[in-house]
């Protein structure tokens, strides 16, 4: 995790992995066929760790979800995506690294499973906000949830200024994200104009 936290996949070097880890490259080839095998095994172990931490924070809310607003439910789960970036800069980098390879069949490869597992959720929640009136029914759900996926994944870029030479202002980062939720809520115009 530490090369590929300093590293993007091209760049990481399996020698320096096996090296660090004090390993063979026998042992490290009776777990894994290569890189790309151990890279996504590490992406994926990320994964199934954010979802233990998202399942814990919804399980410790005062309101269940089911009873929350589209965007109550989504700047919770929001909020919660953010935690555990913060409390893992570690994982971070590794997705920093990851977006760095768009271009990539890796990425590509990788997005497959867990890029259409997300957007699959968000569409699921979009149709049931679109259903209850919450959300347009005037704008095609894919797009709405392609957006909506599309801030989740690229926060930090949107709010690079939260992250100075102090490291990282978490106060800074609710704030941006909240500010974030309220604009896709009610977008850029006043209502003085409509």
């Amino acid at each position: 995790m530490d090369e590929f936290a300093k590293q993007d996949f091209f760049s990481a070097s399996l020698n320096r992995i096996i090296q660090n880890a004090g390993i063979s490259k026998g042992s490290m080839y009776h777990y894994f066929h290569n890189k790309e095998d151990l890279y996504l095994y590490i992406l994926g172990v990320i994964g199934e760790k954010k979802k233990e931490f998202m399942a814990k924070g919804l399980a410790g809310l005062n309101k269940p979800l089911h009873q929350m607003s589209f965007f109550q439910s989504f700047e919770v789960r929001f909020k919660l995506g953010v935690s555990f970036a913060l409390d893992n800069p570690r994982y971070q980098l590794i997705g920093e690294n990851l977006e760095r390879i768009k271009d990539s069949a890796l990425y590509s490869k990788f997005m497959a499973g867990m890029g259409v597992e997300l957007e699959n959720y968000m569409r699921a929640m979009v149709d049931q906000a679109i259903a209850s009136g919450e959300l347009r029914d005037d704008l095609d759900r894919d797009f709405i949830a392609r957006v909506f996926k599309f801030v989740m994944i690229n926060f930090r870029q949107i709010f690079p200024e939260s992250t100075g030479q102090d490291g990282i202002d978490r106060d800074r980062i609710y704030r941006d994200m909240e500010q974030l939720v309220a604009f896709l809520k009610n977008g850029l115009q006043d209502l003085k104009w409509l």
